[in-house]
């Protein structure tokens, strides 16, 4: 039996030497660099209040709490009067989440199109793919929703338990809980693996057969069932894959990093040094300041773009896969010669 995962290693390296090396192309690799950061998935975080039967004079001695003063909290800053900036503020977080998460859908269309011609285009091909995007961020967003009220709930009993018995010994219950939760995260992260292996499958299903992306969802889901095999391989292919090229890249990224690192330390020393002798400590970490932020910037894009490759190269392991397992799917790559 052929492994569609193992057969697509020989020509995703081909490709990816390709699109990166051949020709060397500095601002290719900053617009791919930025895609993939882009495209490496928003992240939402909420939190759901519960209601009880209890009456404010039977609330829990909780440090928020003064009973002699009616159960009021003690911090100003929870006042009703503060109410609507303290909403405010975790609305104006979880939109710029929200946007963050819709722009990351787009950029998954974006990175297919561009790996699979070998041009970046991304004004041209955002555009493109705004639409689309929205539906892919909508089903994120659902899927997001329903893993986090699955551990909500696991974590409900706890909660209540800690909030009716405050005094008691919680450590039984915490342990015992921690460790379900701990289960039940794990489960999570399985079945979401397993999901969205399955939606970054569909993607250029969507994009290539002009579909919809439930539609191409339901075709990878049908494959699935006719060659299962193929699919539990790319798991554990991929899984390696990945696995195997993090650590790689990872002991890369640090050694391109530690250079300029240390070259940052070296001048941010010579300036506090030279400046220590006229000014005062406050003043000069607010000159020190910009110059911190700036070389953190640098630090961040040089390592995305030393770990850009990797991505690229499971983009096109992913993608080869793809047009192997499903050949249904024409997926328009452009040519390599046997010399590639």
């Amino acid at each position: 039996m052929t492994w569609f995962v193992v057969d697509a290693v020989g020509e995703s390296f081909k490709r990816t030497r390709k699109c990166l090396l051949e020709p060397f192309n500095l601002m290719k690799w900053f617009k791919l660099a930025i895609i993939v950061a882009l495209a490496g998935g928003g992240g939402s975080s909420g939190y759901n209040g519960s209601t009880s039967d209890y009456q404010t004079s039977e609330l829990p001695h909780l440090p928020f709490f003064d009973p002699a003063n009616g159960n009021r909290f003690l911090d100003p800053i929870t006042t009703m009067s503060d109410l609507p900036i303290i909403i405010a503020i975790i609305g104006s977080i979880l939109l710029l989440i929200l946007i963050f998460w819709y722009i990351s859908s787009v950029m998954d269309f974006v990175l297919v199109e561009s790996v699979t011609k070998n041009e970046v285009r991304l004004r041209e091909y955002t555009r493109k793919y705004m639409r689309v995007g929205l539906n892919l961020f909508v089903i994120r967003l659902v899927l997001a929703i329903g893993f986090f009220a699955i551990f909500a709930m696991a974590a409900l009993p706890m909660i209540l338990q800690i909030i009716n018995d405050p005094s008691g010994n919680l450590w039984p219950m915490l342990i015992a809980g921690g460790l379900s939760l701990v289960a039940i995260i794990l489960m999570i992260s399985i079945f979401s693996s397993i999901i969205y292996s399955f939606i970054y499958l569909c993607i250029p299903i969507a994009m290539y057969d002009q579909v919809g992306i439930i539609e191409a969802l339901e075709k990878v889901v049908a494959t699935f069932r006719q060659d299962w095999k193929q699919m539990i391989g790319y798991w554990a292919g991929r899984f390696l894959l990945w696995a195997g090229g993090g650590v790689a890249f990872g002991i890369l990224v640090l050694a391109i990093i530690l250079i300029p690192g240390l070259l940052f330390l070296l001048i941010d020393g010579i300036i506090y040094f030279i400046l220590s002798e006229i000014l005062q400590q406050s003043i000069i970490w607010l000159v020190l300041a910009p110059f911190a932020i700036i070389e953190i910037v640098l630090l961040i894009l040089l390592s995305i773009m030393a770990i850009m490759p990797l991505h690229i190269f499971m983009k096109y392991h992913m993608l080869v896969f793809l047009k192997k397992w499903r050949p249904l799917t024409t997926i328009p790559f452009f040519e390599i010669t046997d010399e590639n």
